[in-house]
């Protein structure tokens, strides 16, 4: 089930919000939350019920495994085999679904081989609910918890606001929170501040990442038919869409969850305007950057075995992140063009502080735009030929697959062509492209974020109706349902 669409906004959220404070009210409290975990399988197994038996599977054998590891009377050998190999099976699953295929392929590249590939859809989610059961493994095995419930643990995992697209939440911060008394009837302020999220992400996904997502899809699909305009601007499109997209499906889950008084960690905020590389890792996918530094990073000695050690953890932590959002090398491109620039910031730290922050921001969100190609693009090779045509494409304004992408269906455009003649609508449409792009970019990298905005006391009126506004713009364009990008991961 999607965030963006009809059926959850008008039905399914309702229908459970009002089922979990009922039962609440009644004081039947682990009922309350048997509802939330009922409903959160509901939303993961929308499309197809076999999710679910997977889901489950993983929450009842990570619980025994949790029964094990803090059992006092197992010896500590006996405890640290159970881990590893609890670790291992969470793994080898995730493997199975999402590496499978990609090593096959590699394998008959390599040898000569012909083994038949499995093609092996993937499971909504696996990556997030992996990596947050392997996390709890782990504290298990530190004793670093008590004994949880088992229907806390699989509430704490399903939680349907961050099953299938993170952030990827910890036990310690989510758990305690579903056991606190204080949160189980409805509170004004989280039902405010949460609505406020909830129309944010909804308006950044539907009215700003579907946009650019069209004009992304419709220049890498033609990139010999760009200008060097219109490669710019397709590079420009896919480094907002998947901006919008991800921080409008990160505000959307903080504000679902404050509906149920449950604080969901921010992931994101605002990473644009990050002037080195190591301050964009601080707010892109925080949770994962956070996840990553705990369980791999430091395990493998952080920064505490010398320059040219601390360099190489770097780059295997970033390989293996851009290995963790996809299996194709691309990603893995991608993972390793971020570990190196990380490794230079290391290396050259002093000589880029003396540098202005305005020179800063624009080399950082540079290599972000050129890295960002290598992830979206469907080979190695795309990403070269894009940036061949942002040479070599030649003068022009935008070609009309891109004006059309943005332009098509447009209000003001609908509305501006009974006032404009058709002749003059071409240098309209190719004004109000540049526009749409150079103000999106200015929203990512000067406009406060949505948790500066939700948190600030003094609305006005008018800033409610604008998210009425924008609510009825959003909703209005549901009937273009697209998921989340993060959904593929």
């Amino acid at each position: 089930m999607l965030f963006n669409s009809y059926v959850f906004l008008f039905a399914f959220l309702p229908i459970v919000w009002a089922a979990y404070f009922g039962l609440n009210k009644c004081k039947w409290y682990q009922a309350a939350k048997v509802s939330l975990i009922l409903a959160s399988f509901v939303f993961y197994g929308y499309q197809d019920y076999r999710l679910c038996l997977l889901l489950l599977g993983s929450i009842v054998v990570n619980y025994l495994v949790h029964l094990v590891l803090t059992d006092v009377q197992i010896k500590v050998m006996l405890r640290k085999i159970i881990m590893i190999g609890a670790v291992a099976v969470n793994f080898g699953i995730l493997f199975y679904f999402k590496y499978l295929d990609f090593t096959i392929i590699n394998i008959n590249a390599l040898t000569g081989s012909e083994f038949m590939l499995k093609h092996i859809a993937l499971p909504l989610g696996i990556s997030f609910y992996t990596f947050q059961q392997v996390s709890f493994v782990v504290d298990s095995y530190k004793k670093e918890m008590g004994r949880y419930t088992l229907v806390d643990y699989a509430l704490f995992v399903s939680f349907f606001p961050q099953l299938v697209a993170g952030p990827i939440v910890l036990h310690s911060e989510m758990i305690p929170q579903f056991a606190d008394k204080k949160k189980k009837k409805p509170d004004y302020h989280n039902l405010v501040s949460g609505l406020e999220y909830l129309i944010w992400g909804l308006s950044k996904k539907v009215l700003l990442a579907d946009t650019f997502g069209r004009l992304s899809d419709a220049g890498f699909e033609a990139i010999r038919n760009l200008n060097s305009l219109s490669a710019v601007a397709v590079m420009l499109a896919y480094t907002l869409e998947i901006y919008f997209d991800f921080s409008g499906y990160c505000d959307m889950a903080i504000g679902i969850g404050k509906l149920f008084n449950i604080e969901i960690p921010i992931n994101f905020h605002s990473p644009y305007k990050a002037c080195n590389i190591s301050e964009f890792w601080k707010k892109w996918h925080i949770t994962l950057t956070r996840f990553l530094t705990t369980y791999l990073y430091i395990p493998l000695g952080g920064n505490r075995k010398g320059k040219w050690k601390t360099y190489l953890n770097v780059m295997i932590v970033f390989t293996l992140s851009g290995l963790w959002h996809g299996a194709n090398w691309t990603f893995v491109v991608w993972g390793m063009m971020h570990g190196v620039m990380m490794v230079l910031h290391r290396l050259f730290k002093k000589q880029a502080d003396a540098l202005p922050k305005w020179l800063c921001w624009f080399l950082t969100f540079g290599f972000v735009n050129v890295a960002w190609l290598f992830f979206r693009a469907d080979d190695l090779l795309q990403p070269f030929k894009l940036v061949y045509m942002m040479v070599f494409g030649g003068t022009g304004g935008f070609t009309e697959g891109i004006v059309n992408s943005i332009c098509e269906k447009n209000m003001l455009i609908v509305f501006l062509t009974r006032f404009v003649q058709e002749a003059a609508m071409g240098p309209v449409s190719q004004i109000m492209t540049g526009l749409w792009v150079a103000g999106a970019l200015v929203m990512c990298v000067k406009a406060p974020s949505v948790h500066e905005i939700v948190g600030y006391k003094c609305r006005k009126r008018w800033y409610f109706i604008w998210l009425a506004l924008l609510l009825v713009w959003s909703v209005s364009k549901l009937s273009q349902v697209s998921k989340f990008i993060y959904f593929n991961f």
